[in-house]
């Protein structure tokens, strides 16, 4: 049985993070993906527009990571790859350059609220794990900053770097991903290495789990997908292996953490494939959604309540929803010439309850066909449709100031043309395919990215455009 989730503010610190990557083709017919977040199967063009999905992902707590193949018409265009983590926000532009906004954990600029030059120009892949970036360069190279909590950060140690440091012991490196608690690169020969701590980076070197390891049994590795502390690799035969902690179902049955590549049967028919806090999805060929783990917020997408329900995750028999039907116009207005009027009282509006008890397996996410998936606290993002129809839906947690969760999935204003999403703990940006950026929820340290520190909340959120 998956455990359940505890809502305190300890762990949602610990929710992974989305990193979505789109690359822009550069006249390659076989497009390359970095990152981390949703897997997809590297032959299928999705989209409409030539994107291909060869690589893995949203998070985020995790999210999607894809590379576009926009053919030799496409004009050059700046942003290639977005990524989020607590209060930040990356993006890697078609030049190589990697900008940031939000919590830059840089010392010479801690905070930004709009896009700000790291000190990295010939960037090359790009991964945002909770508190921590790291960037593979041209050269092969991966450099890393931020908190360095768990040694995430790959220099041997726990100290927080404030600026990029280079990452010994790896070379070649063509995608990396991050989650709350490991980094992971697989090599131009389908190597993986990863780093942090000792029970999420799939090797036995727990003493010196702050370098990168390699990670065996993989043969050759085609991409990869993190989560919060987890990670998983599609190889080019059988069934994607994972490792880690088993707080999704991925590794089965299995108890505590895996040391080692486990082959996960829950994977072995997924095109797209997003890890977050506690949570996985995934897709089928036929565009269908499936989620497995934690539900607290209806991240799974099968508790569909109305969104005035009230739910306790709590109770001993499950996630419990109860609300009262609404009440209809008054009935003073409805009922002249009842034979009591005025005095007629109407019943009491009926109330409700459902219990959706603890799943140990996947289960489908009602109304949601997707092309692209991503997941974090809480939370899941897909996007549906193709071409310029395509456009965000989230369900779970809401970035709205008051609601608590909506468990009917919701279109996102202003995201028509979606070809990547990233989602982190409070606030989650989506890569149109005109490459231009859009980001939508809290907004405490500037993450948005659209120079004020005012949140951009509500129901009716509409993502709002990030100037470069």
């Amino acid at each position: 049985m998956i455990p359940r989730l505890a809502a305190q503010r300890w762990w949602r610190r610990l929710a992974v993070v989305g990193v979505a990557l789109a690359v822009l083709g550069c006249g390659s017919s076989s497009p390359r993906r970095t990152g981390h977040g949703a897997a997809g199967d590297g032959g299928d063009g999705l989209a409409g527009d030539g994107a291909t999905m060869t690589a893995a992902n949203d998070g985020a707590v995790a999210s999607a990571v894809v590379t576009v193949d926009a053919g030799a018409a496409a004009p050059s265009l700046p942003v290639r790859a977005i990524g989020v983590g607590e209060h930040l926000s990356c993006a890697l532009l078609d030049s190589g350059a990697v900008r940031c906004w939000g919590a830059l954990r840089l010392t010479a600029t801690p905070q930004a609220s709009v896009p700000t030059a790291v000190g990295i120009e010939d960037g090359a892949a790009l991964a945002v794990g909770t508190d921590h970036v790291c960037v593979a360069r041209r050269d092969g190279s991966v450099w890393c900053w931020g908190a360095n909590r768990d040694g995430t950060v790959g220099d041997g140690t726990e100290t927080a770097r404030g600026a990029p440091v280079a990452v010994a012991g790896v070379g070649g490196i063509v995608e990396i991903v991050a989650g709350g608690h490991q980094t992971c690169a697989r090599d131009d020969a389908g190597a993986v290495w990863c780093w942090g701590h000792s029970g999420a980076v799939g090797h036995p070197r727990a003493k010196d789990a702050r370098r990168p390891g390699r990670v065996e049994g993989l043969g050759r590795a085609t991409r990869l997908v993190a989560g919060d502390d987890i990670t998983c690799a599609f190889v080019a035969d059988g069934p994607p292996r994972c490792w880690g902690f088993n707080t999704t179902g991925l590794l089965g049955d299995m108890l505590g953490p895996s040391t080692r590549a486990v082959r996960s049967a829950m994977l072995a028919r997924a095109v797209e494939v997003a890890l977050g806090h506690r949570t996985v999805c995934l897709t089928q060929a036929d565009g269908a959604v499936y989620c497995a783990g934690d539900d607290q917020f209806g991240q799974l997408g099968d508790q569909w309540v109305p969104d005035e329900a009230r739910c306790d995750p709590y109770d001993k028999r499950g996630v419990v929803c109860r609300w009262t039907d609404p009440e209809p116009a008054p009935w003073r207005d409805r009922c002249r010439g009842c034979p009591d009027w005025p005095d007629h009282r109407p019943p009491p509006p009926k109330q409700h309850e459902e219990i959706f008890a603890a799943r140990s397996g996947p289960v489908m996410a009602r109304g949601v066909r997707a092309t692209r998936l991503a997941a974090g606290y809480g939370r899941s993002c897909a996007i549906g449709g193709d071409g310029p129809a395509a456009e965000v839906t989230c369900w779970g947690q809401w970035y709205s100031g008051g609601d608590w969760a909506h468990r009917r999935p919701r279109v996102i204003a202003g995201t028509a043309g979606a070809v990547a999403i990233a989602v982190a703990e409070e606030h989650a940006c989506a890569l149109l395919a005109d490459r231009t950026v859009r980001c939508w929820g809290y907004n405490r340290s500037g993450e948005l990215g659209n120079g004020t520190f005012t949140e951009n909340l509500g129901v009716a959120t509409a993502a709002a455009a990030v100037p470069f």
